[in-house]
């Protein structure tokens, strides 16, 4: 026994203080009582999170200085997370909604009055600091609800004008070029540029219900403005984005546009299936074991890549066929100078500490991506199989791009099922020699045609030398 160990001598208990029976009753139940308060606190505190996502800043691990531009507003600034200020383009953004609607901007002010409070809630205690406000007084607080109101009203009705405008192809008229409508567009799902969707939706309840500006028309703008940065072809299957249900109200525009891109995923078995593997104390378990191969590498093993052919990023599949070949299905993405942006929001969005009953989809994706690709002759191969569709500069690009990402993030751990089987049939000896063997020799009609020669010489070569030893009497 080492000298640093604490060691309670039973038998020797002068040390402890002489406590009648029922002192030692009450401190009994006083730590019973002050454990069951703390599980009824953390019980709370897990419910909210399952019912609400807040709008919070950016997890630190994330903000760093390589990343600067993904984070930066460029042309809009939304939300708490700036100093309140009424610019010339939120104003004018504004007015357009509201000359619309036909109605005065006080009945829609009034209408987030109504509901501040509740609306207040959305927002982490750390982005709005009210409670700094609360404490010095009922009027201190009221007025600042009346300002957190007026900064709702004004950023809610331009991010409905903006959406409709950019669907229906009307921002020259506001005198938006397609430079500075590609920046607020961007700019419109950073996770620091977020007001709750709730307030979207409260404007919304003051249209009509029909007309050229109603409420359906908006609804239906902002389904396909959703669908516009979905990051995937037009010719994938797309569908409705939106659940106003009250069961699952979306949070803000990246909460919507996350759920979008992971439409039909379901982690849950994955996660059941990795659990009972962590469990395992068999030499077969390999969950902690090192992976594995780039493109190239899968290549060489016959993996042969192929596209879902959907907008979800977690249709990630590996199927063998046995030791020739293999395949590996990957979702469609389109690489263009917003997709960075894109991904790495969506990324700080699930590393939340209040977001920690994630399923980490997106995460997990560019992990893999990562992981995939080591340079651009990876990426090529990507393109080729219509997986990767770049539309930045060079191939070269794209490859930093996810290496910058995924090196600073968690690896995935939804993946990794998948990316055992990839491993078992990469490190089957005999899949990798026939494959290449495949394809060295059958790549293409030349190099099978060169083959069938030198099996036909070494043929004759064989025969002769067999009749010259042996000849016929």
């Amino acid at each position: 026994m080492s000298n640093g160990d604490v060691v309670l001598d039973i038998q020797n208990q002068e040390h402890l203080p002489t406590l009648t029976p029922d002192c030692q009753t009450s401190l009994d139940q006083s730590l019973i009582s002050t454990l069951q308060k703390e599980i009824e606190k953390s019980t709370k505190e897990f419910d909210s999170r399952e019912k609400i996502t807040k709008i919070q800043w950016i997890p630190r691990i994330m903000k760093k200085e390589q990343f600067r531009d993904y984070y930066r507003q460029r042309a809009m600034k939304i939300g708490h997370f700036h100093p309140y200020s009424e610019d010339k383009l939120k104003l004018k953004l504004a007015a357009q909604y509201i000359r619309n609607r036909g109605k005065t901007s006080n009945e829609l002010l009034e209408s987030i009055k109504k509901e501040i409070e509740t609306l207040s809630t959305c927002f982490h205690n750390e982005v709005l600091k009210y409670n700094e406000v609360h404490d010095v007084g009922t009027d201190s607080y009221n007025r600042w609800l009346r300002y957190l109101a007026r900064m709702l009203l004004l950023d809610g009705c331009s991010i409905l004008q903006f959406i409709y405008s950019r669907v229906w192809d009307e921002l020259k008229e506001l005198q938006i070029d397609n430079g500075q409508a590609s920046m607020i567009e961007q700019d419109l799902f950073l996770m620091q540029n977020q007001i709750p969707f709730r307030v979207l939706e409260i404007l919304m309840d003051q249209l009509p219900r029909v007309g050229a500006f109603s409420r359906t028309v908006l609804q239906k703008s902002i389904d396909n403005f959703i669908g516009m940065n979905l990051m995937t072809p037009d010719n994938v299957l797309k569908r409705s984005y939106l659940d106003f249900s009250k069961e699952n109200p979306p949070a803000h525009l990246l909460d919507i546009l996350r759920s979008g891109l992971l439409y039909g995923f379901d982690a849950s078995n994955m996660s059941r299936s990795r659990d009972r593997r962590s469990r395992d104390p068999s030499p077969k378990n390999n969950s902690n074991r090192e992976y594995f191969c780039n493109i190239q590498e899968l290549k060489a093993a016959g993996i042969k890549l192929e596209s879902s052919g959907t907008s979800c990023l977690g249709d990630v599949a590996f199927t063998s066929f046995g030791c020739f070949r293999a395949r590996l299905k990957l979702p469609p993405l389109i690489v263009n100078d917003a997709t960075g942006r894109k991904l790495w929001n969506l990324i700080a969005y699930e590393m939340c500490p209040e977001n920690c009953n994630s399923d980490y989809g997106v995460t997990s994706y560019v992990s893999l991506l990562d992981s995939l690709i080591d340079n651009e002759e990876d990426v090529k191969e990507l393109r080729s199989a219509r997986i990767l569709r770049n539309h930045l500069s060079s191939d070269k690009e794209v490859a930093k791009l996810f290496n910058e990402i995924g090196f600073n993030i968690a690896s995935d751990q939804v993946y990794r099922e998948v990316k055992q089987k990839i491993q078992g049939h990469f490190d089957s000896w005999l899949a990798t020699s026939i494959a290449q063997f495949l394809q060295e020799y059958f790549r293409s009609p030349w190099t099978f045609i060169a083959l069938l020669g030198a099996i036909a010489v070494l043929a004759l070569t064989v025969t002769q030398t067999y009749f010259t030893i042996n000849p016929p009497k």
